[in-house]
């Protein structure tokens, strides 16, 4: 990781995830207030309030929006995110990230589209069964090319509407440049969005969110620091040895690196930008007996984390009470959280994992 001071090294070495067991070791940062953000204080800020977001507001990112695609069911695809995978195409275009353990010590990302025209998205890789978790958190239509045998378990259980690429090769494609070099088969699978468009009519799935769903996200209606952040205009996430994300504040954006490299989208040749961060904490472990080191990610329950926007960074926790219902997010002292509008880029880390932020 980039050899700066850090104001802040963040280690967990509990394996629990209560909102109990962050509070203390989080209440740090209060300590250390951030100096001149530039941005609107969250105290002194009052907040837009749900029923008052324009209709044709995308509920994923507070972004103006079509009305036509408002309601629409967003589409999360699995993204193979090896470094040989790199660069991935069509990723810039997803509202929502999710970045998280596989086996390998190495990540994989959901990402969450929902206003999105790209022609190109992937390499898709094989999905996990705790990605689902993500999925459903949007009622989104899961993409993936192929599981591993908890995967395909849950998808049976869950009756979740996905399209796998080992089954529907109508859907997707083997890029010519990828599939023919040796050790690149694997990263080599793509989809698009004409093409899910295409098998989501074959299939039938429903067009639109399910009735009463509310993705938990509310935002300001203009820039906003947390209440009480630190400054938090580096972070870096030391997901394994040797592999590591990071991001960097600039114009109101932080911009993705992935083992200090810009992360970049093929399409577009530019670096992927989001305007919010989370750091949320939850049990990571490799399953008992799985012979190749497959993990287990318990993102349903409660637990804590940090939420970084506007250059300043809080602690927060987090709840979702099943798969079918969305992840609630709430500040230190328990009310709403509040986000920036823009994207957002959610690690998924073990409580052990370090974090550092200055």
């Amino acid at each position: 990781m980039r050899k700066r001071a850090l104001l802040l090294i963040i280690t967990y070495l509990c394996a629990a995830c209560s909102s109990a067991k962050y509070r203390e070791p989080l209440r740090a940062v209060r300590e250390q207030p951030m100096e001149n953000p530039g941005l609107n204080p969250a105290s002194t800020f009052i907040p837009v309030e749900a029923k008052e977001i324009p209709a044709f507001i995308d509920p994923l990112t507070g972004l103006n929006i079509k009305e036509s695609i408002v309601n629409s069911r967003p589409v999360a695809v699995v993204i193979n995110n090896h470094r040989k995978a790199l660069p991935q195409s069509g990723v810039s275009q997803a509202a929502i990230f999710y970045e998280v353990l596989a086996e390998g010590n190495i990540t994989r990302l959901v990402a969450i589209f929902h206003d999105f025209n790209t022609q190109k998205i992937g390499p898709v890789r094989s999905a996990r069964h705790y990605f689902l978790d993500f999925a459903m958190d949007y009622d989104a239509i899961f993409v993936h090319h192929g599981g591993s045998p908890q995967a395909y378990d849950a998808l049976e259980k869950t009756g979740i509407a996905d399209l796998d690429g080992m089954k529907l090769s109508e859907t997707f494609w083997r890029d010519p440049d990828r599939v023919n070099v040796p050790g690149m088969f694997e990263h080599s699978s793509y989809t698009g969005e004409a093409l899910i468009r295409q098998a989501r009519e074959k299939f039938e799935f429903r067009r639109e969110m399910r009735e009463g769903l509310e993705p938990g996200f509310l935002f300001y209606d203009e820039q906003t620091v947390p209440s009480g952040a630190i400054g938090a205009t580096s972070i870096s996430v030391l997901f394994a040895e040797y592999y590591g994300s990071s991001f960097d504040y600039r114009d109101g954006l932080y911009y993705k690196f992935i083992d200090n490299e810009p992360q970049i989208d093929a399409e577009t040749g530019e670096q992927l930008t989001v305007t919010n961060v989370i750091i949320q904490y939850a049990p990571v472990d490799v399953i008992p007996g799985d012979s190749a080191g497959r993990r287990d990610v318990n993102v349903i329950g409660e637990g804590g984390g940090l939420f970084i926007t506007g250059g300043g960074g809080a602690p927060i926790n987090w709840k979702k009470d099943s798969r079918e219902t969305p992840t609630r997010w709430y500040d230190e002292d328990g009310s709403d959280l509040y986000f920036n509008r823009g994207k957002t880029w959610i690690c998924v880390v073990s409580p052990e994992t370090l974090v550092s932020i200055e």
